[in-house]
């Protein structure tokens, strides 16, 4: 067992699962895995149908206009982004929202094993995101980590790597500025505020050459984060970069 997991499981007494569902207070099942009942789990909004085969965004358009535009959303036809694919679990909204506050801003970590269990049945069907040796979380700033008490990424990439018998997540990239929370920012501001944010572990590029990666994290919005963090992998070498989150905003 290693260090890593031994904190993980102490982190888990500390930050223990709730017995009761965290939406509807129903009662939940001995050794129940998620946070959720079934009824609020159904209620999740899913992202399927067609989706732009570059960023995932739903497509509200027929098959044959689909391919008119090369299966990609006319941003991505107009953008270069440096990572190949992403995928999301679901939209950011409702019920999916409110449990990813709760990880983010409550400490409840047993949200990310829900997430993560989720994320790896949602890859397994997919080829291309199934294709990885590396399965690596988005950081977040020393002082953030500090505050909260763990990288939300980080443990939803720790579950998704045990659902799938994967090595565990490796943490490469580090910010290196405090930046303000993005939530509030534009398209180009948040691309602005990224620049030079993210970089590969100057002792960990070495690790990165010749790599599939498989980056995680909980929240699409514009994809500046995950862009700037697949920038950081492709100039060290990196061969290949997709992303899956957990929600996508609408």
């Amino acid at each position: 067992m290693t260090i890593k997991s031994v904190i993980i499981q102490c982190l888990d007494l500390i930050f223990p699962r709730r017995l009761t569902c965290y939406f509807c207070e129903e009662e939940l099942p001995p050794h129940n895995t998620s946070a959720l009942c079934e009824h609020c789990v159904d209620e999740i909004v899913r992202l399927d149908g067609h989706q732009c085969m570059k960023c995932g965004r739903t497509i509200e358009i027929a098959y044959a206009q689909h391919a008119d535009y090369y299966f990609k959303c006319k941003e991505c036809q107009e953008k270069f982004t440096f990572f190949s694919k992403h995928r999301s679990f679901g939209e950011y909204s409702g019920h999916l929202k409110m449990a990813i506050m709760g990880l983010k801003y409550k400490k409840q970590i047993y949200q990310a094993q829900f997430f993560g269990e989720q994320l790896a049945m949602m890859i397994e069907k997919d080829e291309a995101l199934l294709d990885f040796d590396i399965i690596v979380p988005v950081p977040i700033h020393l002082t953030r980590r500090m505050m909260r008490g763990y990288n939300q990424a980080e443990r939803i990439a720790f579950y998704l790597a045990k659902t799938l018998n994967a090595n565990p997540p490796e943490e490469l990239l580090v910010r290196t500025r405090h930046t303000k929370k993005l939530k509030n920012l534009n398209k180009a501001s948040r691309k602005a505020m990224l620049e030079n944010a993210i970089i590969v572990k100057r002792y960990k590029k070495n690790r990165v050459k010749g790599q599939k990666i498989l980056l995680v994290d909980d929240i699409y919005t514009t994809g500046a984060t995950l862009d700037a963090c697949s920038k950081a992998l492709y100039e060290a070498g990196c061969d290949q970069i997709n992303c899956i989150t957990v929600a996508r905003g609408v």
